[in-house]
């Protein structure tokens, strides 16, 4: 298996539709790529469209192999260091586009924790370097795509590639038209219910948070969201927080789980009076079980619900959520968006193609590709 290399029409496409579209590029604006080997085809496409626009790109490159040998001998610490020249860079760019890396994510993932930490040791100074610089960006999942990883997800790399651009070509603008009423819905309303023929019948409360929209355009006017500086793409999603004290019923999930590591499959979660009773799972269970288990108080209340609104995506790897129609709910943490629940597990399923009635009114949903 090898990494699929996007056409010049391809990658000119993608990066014509984020520059213009996502992060409305203008001309004399600085840029900064970030590359790896396996994502060098789209971050020179970026660069020459950011060109045609008159704008200034510069490529940051990074190599697989040297990373890791610095990693094996013991150099974590160092890849994890805020270098002053590096940040002088970005003290000085308007927008930047950030690609997944190194590749391997499985090999990253069977790290130690605490070496894991060491090498993303300068993000928390990143984001305050470009908060302060007033930048915009967006992270690429096209850069997430790798032998090692689609082999453990089970998909094939082609598949969740072509997916990955289709979804990227998608209009931010229309993605937020569509979340806009759904998410006044979801202000608005106290109690949803979520139904398919598959099983699922669940009852969950809301309490009045502000949900959040994720269209595939950056924000950059809340200091109290550093991440939204740069916009995920492919993107589209409402998201809010639930009543942690509400939940009753059934959601047998017909889309996968994602992790870091691999997959779970065919998630039942039954919910009793405001928690979660039994989580069951047709493989890959283990990968909510053992985070559950150290998850402390609030690990089986209702966490999040959001609706998926992106037409081009069907049970993709890491975006599962973002499904047209994809149905999710978590248990576990939600103070993100500003529930009370405050413990760091977080576990969810996923139902596609269901009804949701708000208040006893069907919420009209955007239908995935396939149920």
């Amino acid at each position: 298996m090898t990494d699929p290399i996007p056409s010049e029409e391809t990658a000119t496409r993608v990066a014509r539709s984020i520059l213009q579209r996502n992060l409305r590029l203008r001309a004399g604006e600085r840029v900064t790529i970030e590359a790896w080997p396996h994502t060098l085809p789209w971050a020179v496409a970026l660069a020459r469209e950011a060109r045609r626009k008159r704008a200034l790109p510069v490529i940051l490159y990074e190599d697989e192999e040297a990373y890791w040998d610095v990693v094996d001998s013991g150099g974590a610490k160092l890849l994890g260091t805020a270098a002053a020249h590096e940040f002088a860079a970005l003290g000085k760019t308007d927008v930047y586009l950030h690609m997944w890396g190194p590749g391997d994510r499985m090999r990253l993932n069977r790290l130690p924790p605490a070496q894991q930490e060491s090498l993303v040791g300068f993000n928390d100074a990143w984001y305050a370097s470009a908060r302060k610089t007033g930048l915009r960006g967006a992270r690429l999942e096209l850069g997430r795509p790798y032998p090692s990883l689609a082999e453990a997800y089970g998909v094939p790399l082609e598949v969740w590639t072509d997916q990955l651009v289709a979804g990227s070509l998608v209009d931010p603008a229309e993605l937020g038209r569509r979340a806009a009423p759904i998410a006044a819905a979801l202000r608005r309303g106290r109690r949803v219910r979520i139904r398919h023929p598959n099983g699922t019948d669940l009852t969950v409360g809301l309490a009045g948070h502000s949900p959040r929209v994720l269209d595939g355009r950056p924000r950059t006017d809340d200091p109290k969201r550093p991440f939204d500086l740069l916009a995920t793409v492919p993107s589209g999603l409402v998201r809010v927080a639930l009543d942690e004290t509400v939940a009753d019923g059934t959601l047998v999930a017909n889309r996968t789980c994602y992790y870091d590591d691999g997959a779970a499959r065919s998630a039942t979660f039954e919910f009793s009076g405001g928690r979660l009773a039994s989580a069951r799972f047709g493989s890959g269970g283990e990968r909510f079980d053992g985070p559950y288990a150290k998850g402390g108080r609030g690990r089986d209340q209702p966490g999040l619900l959001s609706i998926g609104l992106n037409p081009a995506l069907h049970d993709t790897p890491q975006l599962e959520d973002i499904e047209a129609g994809a149905v999710l709910v978590s248990v576990g943490g939600n103070g993100q968006l500003g529930g009370k629940n405050r413990s760091p597990f977080f576990g969810w399923g996923i139902v596609a193609g269901a009804t949701v009635e708000i208040d006893g009114r069907s919420l009209a949903l955007p239908q995935p590709s396939s149920t």
